[in-house]
């Protein structure tokens, strides 16, 4: 029986890990390899690290960090997620052997997004290092840049609209080949953006830095950075259909905004697939922020009294 199980090692579910395994907590953290976070090859814009960090790093050094305190890391996929009637839940994985259970009387889900990828060659050679998906991030990077915007019809034509404000000099790509409208084109031509109907069928590139895009169209595009906008990212958040959780459109979690647990009593849910932007530094206080809430719960559920003559602190509530 573990206090916590926590599914997902990204940042959200280190952080959350550190903290709980820092307050004496028996804490296991599920993980399959793989996550936004480990082709995010270069963390820009996070406090402490001014020439950046790649996410395999920030991850790695997290792992070492919660492991140091006790935390245990099982390397397993987890299947199925169950209530149990006594109290806490039943954590299934999937294991070379068969499947294999875990009990745990609270749950944390810090599963993320998964992000839609195109096929195309030599792609994830650049990805975060000069071919990035978020603006907020990593629009910096582009200032003065040519930067040709790779996606689909509408959903590329609102992301070059976010990075007119870092360069003016950008190229739409729009190879998903989803038209856009007679307004998409207008607000094109009055920001004096370019665009092209075509796929691109290859990446020049050196070491990660990008060089050329060749389009299908046989026109070869001298580009240094581009961004990716293509619909379909998707919040993990299957695992928690079976539950009385509230999940909105997007199929993120809506989440208590002072403890992070979700509607369902023990459960909580940090990181990308709560209702937030999108950033670390957010997932990270958000696996602090519960993981504190996640002590005092556990502490209420071993009998232990209140330190102060306050009602016991519960979803919501305040000292």
């Amino acid at each position: 029986m573990y206090d916590t199980i926590i599914v997902g090692g990204g940042i959200a579910g280190l952080q959350t890990a550190i903290q709980l395994a820092r307050s004496l907590r028996r804490v296991a953290v599920i993980d399959v390899p793989g996550g936004r976070s480990a082709v995010a090859r270069n963390y820009r814009n996070i406090l402490g690290f001014p020439q950046g960090v790649s996410g395999d790093d920030f991850r790695r050094e997290g792992q070492k960090q919660a492991t140091q305190y006790g935390a245990e890391f099982i390397a397993d996929e987890v299947t199925g997620l169950a209530a149990r009637a006594e109290g806490g839940f039943c954590v299934t994985t999937k294991t070379r052997a068969g499947t294999h259970a875990l009990l745990a009387k609270t749950l944390v889900m810090a599963t993320g997004m998964a992000d839609p990828f195109p096929p195309i060659p030599r792609l994830r050679d650049c990805l975060g290092l000069s071919i990035f998906i978020c603006p907020d991030c990593d629009g910096y990077e582009s200032v003065g840049q040519k930067t040709a915007v790779i996606g689909d019809g509408p959903h590329a034509v609102q992301m070059a609209a976010e990075l007119f404000f870092y360069t003016k000099k950008l190229v739409v790509v729009n190879h998903g080949g989803s038209e856009i409208n007679e307004k998409e084109q207008a607000l094109l031509e009055r920001l004096g953006i370019d665009y092209r109907a075509a796929r691109v069928e290859q990446l020049v590139q050196a070491g990660g830095q990008l060089r050329q895009l060749q389009l299908s169209s046989g026109e070869k595009l001298a580009v240094p950075r581009a961004f990716l906008a293509f619909p379909g990212a998707l919040a993990q958040t299957g695992l928690l259909r079976a539950f009385s959780v509230h999940i909105n459109e997007k199929g993120h979690v809506r989440t208590d905004p002072r403890t992070k647990e979700t509607d369902h009593p023990n459960l909580w849910a940090v990181g990308d697939i709560a209702m937030h932007s999108q950033q670390v530094a957010i997932a990270m206080g958000d696996g602090a922020q519960a993981a504190i809430w996640i002590q005092k719960r556990l502490r209420e559920l071993d009998g232990e009294s209140p330190l102060s003559p306050d009602p016991p602190f519960g979803r919501g509530q305040s000292r």
